[in-house]
């Protein structure tokens, strides 16, 4: 089904909203859309072929979904008509976003949603003029704001070479959602709130490919206690760019233990941040392990940090990771300026660098511990340490492999660490106190200055 064979006009410039003919009004097409695909099931399936540009006052599509909507390239889509107070696009009618957050119980999820190949200009304004005529451009707070797309209640979502710009609030947001596949996806607005793809709890089974974000929030959001609240799980996201506030926040509580995120992958991304890349948590008391198999992999990132933590996690892996630091003491890992303490289990550097004056791998504060950082593989150009630690605590420090020419010290405080081993504990070079040391492994003793070795705890010369 052709757009043009449906009686739409098409007469929209994407780039203002104005007829593309005479330069005044364009004509509403919206509500042809919507008649169209209001018809679509299971048993007929319906896509619609977006052969022209559209002005729409929102499209409300069938809530359980089976329906699609394909465009013939970035020059054709859809424009959002100021003052239609709504989403973009959306499944349902059309307060079907309303309460945004609505919590228990999570509803049953529709099924195949479809989009390719357009473009969706949000129409963001001030509040005044744009899609928002309430008084404030993300929408109403506290009961709804304005997406480019809203997703709900889906699974089978594929959303390919879309480019969703100008919007009020989150470019797509996908609220309890599954098997969801976006790639080659440009998402780019200004301004607080514009999140590229913003997922509410539960969520899972998400492959994020081949995308661009230049966004004035989150590039990618994953917020277990938003919409009806649940875990998210199995998250991949793989040759992305970004240039926005984050690359990626995961918080699974607003206070008090709550939700889970498990085993997320982000590989061959780079981008230039402007708070941590990573956001991890908002409110304290999360539980145990909350955030568990953090993979990042094969990425080039400047930020003033790469994880930003106030939320306990469990296996987080950095392979192959560049930092570039632009501060003393930024680290890979470092605390946020919420003072929450965090438990960590396990955090692993394989192969990763610091690029630039300054940086450390760890820098740890507000009294959380992490039980064990393990580095096998690690260079720097000019840190001060690998791990900083002002008030908090590291269990055991592997050490496997460690570049140690272009770092002055593995810490200011191993007070604060319970034990210190690793193969490459020797080659770095640096001196260690006999108490930190675990036996059997080989080391420079800080008392005496010679190679040394624990056996049974007591401090030995080493001969190799």
């Amino acid at each position: 089904m052709r757009a043009s064979e449906i009686g739409c006009a098409l007469d929209c410039d994407l780039s203002n909203g104005r007829n593309l003919h005479t330069g005044g009004d364009a004509t509403d097409d919206g509500p042809r859309i919507n008649a169209a695909l209001a018809g679509a099931t299971a048993d007929h399936p319906i896509t619609l072929i977006i052969d022209g540009s559209a002005l729409i006052s929102g499209l409300f599509l069938p809530t359980g979904g089976h329906w699609g909507i394909a465009g013939l390239g970035c020059g054709t889509g859809f424009f959002v008509k100021s003052g239609t107070n709504n989403d973009g696009i959306h499944n349902g009618p059309p307060d079907a976003a309303m309460p945004f957050d609505p919590g228990p119980p999570v509803p049953a999820r529709g099924a195949k949603v479809s989009l390719s190949n357009f473009t969706l200009n949000g129409n963001q304004g001030n509040g005044s003029a744009g899609n928002s005529t309430s008084g404030k451009r993300q929408g109403l707070t506290g009961r709804v704001w304005y997406c480019g797309i809203n997703l709900m209640n889906l699974d089978d979502i594929t959303v390919e070479n879309v480019v969703v710009v100008n919007t009020p609030a989150y470019h797509v947001r996908l609220s309890n959602v599954g098997n969801v596949k976006v790639s080659g996806c440009m998402f780019w607005s200004k301004g607080v709130n514009t999140d590229g793809l913003h997922f509410d709890g539960p969520a899972n089974d998400i492959a994020i490919s081949a995308c661009g974000f230049r966004t004035g929030d989150d590039s990618i959001a994953l917020n277990c206690p938003e919409g009806h609240g649940g875990d998210i799980s199995r998250v991949t996201v793989d040759n992305c760019r970004f240039d926005s506030l984050s690359l990626m926040r995961l918080y699974t509580t607003p206070g008090g233990p709550r939700f889970k995120i498990d085993s997320v992958s982000v590989s061959h991304c780079s981008g230039k941040l402007q708070v941590p890349a990573f956001p991890i948590g908002l409110a304290p008391g999360s539980r145990p392990n909350s955030i568990d198999n953090l993979l990042i992999s094969d990425c080039s990132l400047e930020a003033p940090a790469v994880l930003g933590v106030q939320e306990n996690f469990g296996n987080i892996t950095l392979r192959n990771v560049t930092f570039m630091s632009s501060a003393l003491l930024a680290g890979f890992l470092a605390p946020t300026g919420a003072s929450i303490p965090f438990v960590g289990a396990s955090l692993s550097f394989q192969n990763c660098r610091i690029s630039g004056s300054g940086g450390v791998a760890v820098s740890l504060g507000n009294g959380s511990r992490i039980d064990q950082v393990g580095f096998n593989g690690f260079t720097a150009q000019n840190s001060p340490f690998l791990g900083a630690i002002f008030w908090g605590s590291i269990g055991q420090l592997l050490l496997d492999a460690v570049d140690s020419n272009k770092i002055i010290a593995p810490t200011n405080d191993f007070a604060s660490i319970g034990s210190v081993s690793g193969a490459g504990v020797l080659a770095t070079g640096w001196q260690f106190p006999d108490a930190v040391m675990a036996d059997s492994v080989p080391y420079i003793s800080a008392s005496t200055g010679l190679p040394s070795v624990k056996i049974n705890g007591v401090v030995q010369r080493y001969l190799p």
